[in-house]
């Protein structure tokens, strides 16, 4: 049984956005990648997970967790038989090394040896769960899910911390006949305690450098005809709601500039003053948490993300969206 969702992480819907509203630099595009390949893995271990069956199990998914001063951050947590069982997944392809305990590809060092995070990760689950009397067995594997992965070393040693694709579902099988008591409850409520935020992430953007304006949702055009209550795709033909575009802009504005508070100056700013002041201000007071401080006013989106606002939006949404013939 999951415990929690396995959301879109931050850093990749911040290079979502920006990829939206710019041309990526190199380093842009390469962290947009890496965040992307990672994400796949992920959800490409969760779908092979369900496919061998989860209820008797106890999994966390995607979380941070501090101990003492600092943290580690975790793709997949395990409780089952009252142990701990800690998944690094990694949506590697290709060929790679394992020697003098390095990971290699293409004559070149991995830079973030994922044996060494695995290893990092039990450490600070260990360090929460005796600062707080509790005792546990603690495993960590690194999880390879990608089909195209292959991995060669001459170190034996390695193959116990593996699991590669061809593995997996029996891997996974492995947990159907575990059970948890008591303990696992302890555990669970522990971890809860210690789930953060990420606080490495602090994404920014320049204002001045990406494109404003609002864009379709389906082809991610910035030309757009305005009706009174629709915007019709000159590009698609797809046709979305005033509110469909002010939720992805508030999406938008959240993961562009992560952490900063958004006025309805910055959105009106960022949408390039395309809808009506009062058209905004109606949009930001239904879909954000309104903070006043003195005669300065913020808003908090309250969704996760854009999938998640409209989702819960299209329930009372009076303007439909509808996809374009060209999109189709």
């Amino acid at each position: 049984m999951y415990l929690n969702d396995r959301n879109t992480t931050p850093e990749l819907l911040h290079y979502r956005a920006l990829k939206k509203r710019m041309d990526l630099n190199f380093e842009d595009a390469r962290n947009f990648k890496i965040y992307e390949t990672g994400f796949s893995g992920e959800c490409l271990y969760d779908n092979l997970f369900d496919e061998a069956g989860h209820d008797n199990l106890f999994i966390f998914r995607d979380v941070y967790l501090t101990a003492g001063k600092s943290g580690a951050q975790y793709d997949s947590i395990i409780i089952a038989d009252d142990a701990i069982t800690v998944n690094e997944i990694k949506n590697y392809s290709g060929e790679y090394y394992y020697k003098d305990g390095r990971l290699v590809k293409n004559n070149e060092v991995v830079p973030d040896n994922p044996f060494t995070q695995v290893d990092r990760a039990v450490g600070k689950l260990y360090r929460i769960l005796r600062e707080n009397r509790v005792s546990a067995e603690i495993k960590g594997k690194v999880v390879f899910p990608n089909d195209d992965f292959r991995l060669y070393s001459e170190d034996n040693s390695i193959w116990k911390n593996v699991v590669i694709r061809m593995d997996l579902k029996k891997y996974f099988r492995q947990f159907q006949d575990s059970y948890n008591t008591e303990q696992a409850d302890r555990i669970i409520t522990l971890i809860r305690k210690h789930v953060t935020l990420n606080p490495y992430f602090n994404g920014s953007s320049d204002v001045g450098k990406i494109r404003q304006g609002l864009y379709c949702g389906e082809c991610g055009s910035f030309e757009l005809d305005k009706g009174r209550f629709q915007l019709t795709c000159t590009k698609c033909g797809t046709i979305e709601s005033n509110e469909t575009h002010l939720l992805r802009a508030m999406s938008d504005h959240k993961y562009l500039f992560y952490n900063q508070p958004m006025t309805k100056r910055s959105l009106l700013e960022l949408i390039n003053n395309q809808m009506h002041t009062v058209t905004v201000l109606r949009a930001l007071k239904k879909h954000c948490d309104v903070i006043e401080n003195g005669r300065y006013t913020s808003y908090r989106f309250k969704y996760y993300d854009h999938d998640t606002a409209i989702k819960e939006a299209r329930k009372t949404q009076r303007y439909k969206d509808k996809l374009g013939n060209l999109a189709e």
